[in-house]
């Protein structure tokens, strides 16, 4: 597959690593028709002390003989004010990961710098990771397979845990009707109980994987989401719109440093989370189902839930009112389209 080529004012250097197979008994992908390329982007900023550690997971992967195909490591360094791509580049070249790094001139967000990454890349299968993982050793395998195995599946994730023992992160993701989200498992020890294969609404953008095709079907990571945060939530809305499925997979394990871009519970979270949520909304919802749907559930929830108290300011603060052109453009569009649905349980 011929590599899309970037413009050449979107990065000033590309650092390309030792071209040498992932395994050495791997056959090429000329070889091997039936076993598509991986690409795995790797989008940084500001994560220098957790590079080693992703890209020595990532050359730990064991792929099974019957579908090994060749991968590649894209490292996108989103402009960091660290050596996070020097890193990176020695990193690979120590660990003979085939691929690049790409350094960005500025920062173009969690989409944009993503979308880099995927453009650039060669392959047919695609795995977003963040920096900030430890991949167990079959996690790409098990991520890959369900979508090998049936086309109607678009996106698959992995289960997380935090760091230092067996409490999960995300086993799946749940969005609610005013665009909350919250983690199937999130904070429970894991006993077995999230072990099933399932349909989600969404997976975090952690680590999820989609065929190419279906990034150009849908157009890749809505960049509007800047600098973060729902970018993974619209992009599976899109996917589910467009007829595919979203599969959380429980077999696909790793350790997730969350939040270490921008900092767990720091300030920009609390700004940008309630933001990009109303963006989401804005974009997603026709003004029938947001006045009938999500904003009497907004209600309840600013009203009754817990883990509201303390934030209801900032809710309307930086969501509702850090959105005004936005729901200006919002309400002159009339809005007559929109999504068919933003929850994938009422499928089913």
């Amino acid at each position: 597959m011929t590599k899309h080529q970037l413009k050449q004012n979107t990065r000033k250097e590309v650092m390309t690593t030792v071209p040498a197979n992932f395994h050495e008994n791997s056959q090429s992908k000329s070889d091997t028709p039936n076993c598509p390329l991986i690409s795995i982007v790797i989008l940084a900023y500001g994560n220098r002390d957790f590079v080693d550690a992703c890209l020595d997971a990532v050359a730990r992967q064991i792929l099974p003989t019957s579908f090994t195909p060749s991968m590649e490591v894209l490292f996108v360094d989103n402009a960091s004010s660290d050596d996070s791509a020097q890193v990176a580049r020695e990193a690979m070249a120590r660990l003979r990961l085939p691929g690049e790094v790409i350094a960005l001139e500025k920062n173009l967000g969690c989409a944009g710098g993503n979308n880099v990454g995927w453009r650039r890349a060669g392959g047919e299968i695609v795995l977003f990771l963040n920096p900030d993982t430890e991949m167990e050793p079959d996690c790409v395998a098990r991520l890959i397979k369900p979508l090998l195995d049936d086309p109607a599946i678009g996106v698959t994730g992995a289960k997380m845990y935090f760091p230092g023992g067996r409490i999960i992160q995300h086993a799946g993701g749940i969005v609610h009707p005013n665009g909350m989200t919250n983690h199937y498992g999130a904070g429970e020890e894991d006993r077995g109980q999230h072990d099933v294969v399932r349909d989600v609404d969404y997976v975090t953008g952690a680590a999820l994987a989609m065929r190419r095709s279906l990034l150009e079907e849908t157009g890749g990571l809505d960049e509007d989401f800047f600098p973060a945060y729902y970018e993974e939530v619209d992009l599976c809305l899109r996917v589910r719109r467009a007829g595919y499925r979203v599969v959380y997979v429980p077999d696909a394990v790793l350790v997730h440093h969350e939040s270490v871009s921008v900092g767990k519970n720091s300030k920009s979270i609390h700004r940008l989370f309630p933001r990009m949520r109303i963006r989401y909304l804005l974009k997603n919802l026709t003004i029938r189902q947001l006045a009938g749907w999500a904003m009497p559930f907004e209600y309840r929830w600013m009203r009754h839930e817990p883990a509201a108290k303390g934030y209801r300011w900032t809710q309307v603060r930086h969501g509702w009112l850090g959105n005004i052109p936005w729901i200006m453009r919002w309400a002159l569009s009339g809005r007559s389209g929109g999504a068919r649905e933003i929850s994938a349980r009422e499928e089913r």
